[in-house]
């Protein structure tokens, strides 16, 4: 799920969010209940593991931050902000 705000037409800065993926090796997105619960047999690893990783994020957000905070990224369009144009 996204909990970032959702673009509005003219309104600059609205919609900026990051998408992002996790898989397997063999392919089974990991953010897919699913191809977990296909893949597992056990319809109970999908909420384990969105729980995991709601908690990686909550505790290394800042590691994850680092990652993207590059001039490049933060400072684009020289606004800071997305384009109004949808």
């Amino acid at each position: 799920c996204l909990f970032q705000e959702k673009p509005f037409q003219g309104i600059n800065g609205s919609g900026k969010h990051n998408n992002w993926s996790i898989s397997t090796k063999e392919g089974v997105n990991l953010l897919n209940a699913n191809q977990v619960t296909k893949a597992t047999g056990n319809k109970d690893v999908f909420p384990v593991l969105m729980a995991a990783i709601v908690a990686a994020v909550d505790k290394h957000g800042d590691l994850m931050r680092c990652s993207v905070a590059s001039p490049g990224n933060d400072f684009r369009l020289g606004a800071m902000e997305a384009p109004p144009a949808i």
